[in-house]
């Protein structure tokens, strides 16, 4: 029961470190700015 326990928060703790030490950041990924149809309504002037 104790090892079952043990086992269990091991576990836990080795899914808590990973999720942090996740390279995958998808906010990196997605966000590419305005378009094109942004750039024709918003001159720069």
């Amino acid at each position: 029961m104790l090892m079952a326990f043990v086992g269990r928060l091991a576990q836990s703790w080795r899914d808590l470190v990973a999720e942090f030490m996740d390279p995958y950041r998808p906010e990196l990924h997605y966000m590419r700015g305005p378009g094109p149809r942004w750039r024709e309504r918003h001159p720069e002037g």
